[in-house]
C-alpha cells in the first residue's frame, strides 16, 4: 500500500514539473551525427541546421553542400497550412506541437482546392534530448499512387544532430 502511494505521488509530481515546463527551443546551430543518422548520402557529409524559434515560428536554414532542404523558411507554428504556389502545383506546410514534439507537415497537392489530388507528404516530427544537446528528426515520406504503382512508396529516415 506505501508503495502504490508513494508511486502515485511521484506520478503526480512528475506530471506536474512536465505540465510546468514550456515547449523545448530548438534554436541554435546543429550539426548532422552521420553515425546516428540514416545513411542517405556520403558518410563524411557535413550538414548544418541553423535553427531560429520565436513564440510563433521557427526559421530553418541548412548549410550543406548540394542539398536543397524543403523545410528551410520560417514557418508560422499555429497548426495551420501554409500555403505556397510552387510551379504548377502547391505546397501545404503545417507546422504543429504534438506535446513536446514539434510536427512538420508538408503535402504537394496539383491544386489549392482542400480535395485536390495529393502528389506527394513528408511528416517530420522533431524531438530534443532532456539535455537540449541532441535534436532528433524522424522523417516519412510518401508518393503518390500511380497507375503502376497503387501503393505508395513509403520511406522513413532518422537524422540526429548534436548542438554545436
Amino acid at each position: 500500500m506505501k508503495r502504490t502511494k508513494f508511486l502515485l505521488l511521484a506520478g503526480l509530481l512528475c506530471c506536474f514539473a512536465f505540465g510546468q515546463a514550456g515547449k523545448p527551443d530548438f534554436s541554435g546551430t546543429w550539426k548532422l551525427n552521420n553515425g546516428r543518422s540514416t545513411q542517405d548520402g556520403p558518410a563524411g557529409r557535413v550538414y548544418i541546421d541553423v535553427i531560429e524559434q520565436n513564440g510563433k515560428t521557427i526559421t530553418v536554414t541548412t548549410k550543406a553542400e548540394g542539398v536543397t532542404n524543403i523545410f528551410d523558411g520560417t514557418f508560422p507554428v499555429n497548426g495551420k497550412p501554409n500555403i505556397v504556389k510552387m510551379g504548377k502545383n502547391y505546397r501545404y506546410t503545417t507546422v504543429s506541437w504534438e506535446g513536446f514534439t514539434l510536427v512538420f507537415a508538408i503535402l504537394d497537392k496539383d491544386g489549392k482546392k482542400e480535395l485536390s489530388k495529393v502528389l506527394a507528404g513528408i511528416r517530420e516530427s522533431w524531438t530534443l534530448s532532456p539535455d537540449g544537446k541532441v535534436l532528433t528528426k524522424f522523417r516519412r515520406t510518401a508518393s503518390a499512387a500511380t497507375a503502376d504503382q497503387p501503393r505508395p512508396p513509403v520511406a522513413d529516415q532518422k537524422y540526429v544532430f548534436d548542438k554545436q
